[in-house]
C-alpha cells in the first residue's frame, strides 16, 4: 500500500511538472531550427535572434502574425522567422576622361563597363590615337573595378620634306607641322657643278606654299664652265694661269716680281683690274710696273 501511493505521488508530481513547462520550436522555412523548454509563463525574450546570410531577421511569426518576444508562453508553440533581405551594397567608382583641355567623370558600378564618350577629342594639328592608361590602350570591354582616369593621346601631325640631292652635300630631311611652310635650306653644293633651284615634278618647287604631305624635291644642277685667267708678267717672273668658275671672282691675285721695276697692278684691256669683277670668259692680265728711280750715291 505504501508502495502504490508512492508511485501514485510520483505520477502526480511528474504531471503538474509537465504542465509547468511548454516546448517552443523555431522554424525557417518550414525547417526546424532549434527548441527550447519554456515554463509556463516566461517570454522567449532572451531568446538570441538567429542569422542568415543575405538576410535580415524581422521577427518571429506565430500563425503567420508577428509574435511578440515578451508575450507569456502558456502552450507548445511553433514559430516561424520572418526575413528581409538585405539591402545590395553598391560600390562605385569614378572614371575620369582627360580629354587634354578639360575632363569629364562618369560613375560606374563595381564591375560594370564604361562607355566610351561620344564626341571624339579634338586636338589643333594632331591626330586622335585613342584611349590610354598608361601607355596602354584602353579596352573598353572590361568591367572597371576600381578609380581610373583614361586619357585621350594624341600625336602630332607632322610632314617630311625630303631633298633629292643627286649627289650633292647639303640638307637631306626636314620635317615641320603640317600644313606649315618650309624655310628654303641653304643651297647645296656639288664639285665641278653650279646649283640651279628646287625641282617637284620638273617643276621649280614654291617654298611658299604649305606642306600638307610628305614630299620629296630634287636639286637641279648643270655642270660647271670654266674660264681661264693668264698672268703676263711682261718680262717679269712666271705666274701660272689658272682656271675658275665662270660668272665668279678671283679669291686673289698674285704679285709678280720684275728687276728694276714696282709692280702697280694687273692690266685689262689697259685698265687696272677689279678683284671683285665676276669674271665670264677666258681673260689674260697684264703686268703694269713702274720703274724704279736710280740711287744716286753721295760722295760728299
Amino acid at each position: 500500500m505504501k508502495n502504490k501511493f508512492l508511485i501514485l505521488t510520483i505520477i502526480l508530481f511528474l504531471t503538474a511538472c509537465k504542465g509547468e513547462t511548454y516546448t517552443v520550436t523555431f522554424v525557417d522555412n518550414g525547417k526546424e531550427l532549434s527548441s527550447i523548454i519554456v515554463k509556463k509563463g516566461d517570454s522567449i525574450n532572451n531568446v538570441e535572434i538567429p542569422t542568415k546570410k543575405g538576410y535580415i531577421f524581422v521577427s518571429w511569426l506565430k500563425d503567420g502574425v508577428e509574435y511578440n518576444a515578451k508575450s507569456p508562453i502558456n502552450e507548445d508553440t511553433t514559430l516561424t522567422a520572418s526575413w528581409t533581405k538585405e539591402p545590395e551594397v553598391v560600390k562605385n567608382h569614378t572614371v575620369t576622361f582627360n580629354f587634354g583641355d578639360f575632363t569629364k567623370t562618369k560613375t560606374v558600378k563595381d564591375g560594370e563597363k564604361v562607355s566610351k564618350p561620344e564626341d571624339e577629342p579634338k586636338k589643333d594639328k594632331h591626330t586622335f590615337l585613342g584611349w590610354y592608361v598608361g601607355e596602354a590602350e584602353y579596352d573598353f570591354d572590361k568591367p572597371v573595378l576600381k578609380d581610373i582616369v583614361i586619357t585621350a593621346k594624341f600625336k602630332r601631325n607632322r610632314v617630311k620634306i625630303t631633298y633629292d640631292l643627286s649627289g650633292g652635300t647639303g640638307t637631306v630631311e626636314v620635317e615641320i607641322d603640317k600644313g606649315e611652310t618650309p624655310e628654303r635650306p641653304k643651297d647645296p653644293t656639288k664639285f665641278g657643278y653650279n646649283f640651279v633651284g628646287w625641282t617637284l615634278d620638273g617643276q621649280q618647287y614654291n617654298f611658299d606654299f604649305p606642306l600638307e604631305s610628305d614630299t620629296t624635291i630634287k636639286a637641279l644642277w648643270e655642270a660647271t664652265v670654266y674660264v681661264k685667267v693668264t698672268y703676263d708678267t711682261d718680262g717679269g717672273n712666271e705666274i701660272n694661269s689658272e682656271m675658275i668658275p665662270e660668272n665668279t671672282t678671283l679669291s686673289k691675285l698674285p704679285t709678280p716680281i720684275k728687276e728694276d721695276y714696282d709692280f702697280e697692278c694687273w692690266l685689262l684691256n689697259d685698265t687696272c683690274f677689279d678683284i671683285n669683277t665676276k669674271i665670264s670668259k677666258d681673260i689674260t692680265l697684264k703686268a703694269k710696273y713702274k720703274e724704279r728711280e736710280e740711287e744716286i750715291e753721295n760722295n760728299d
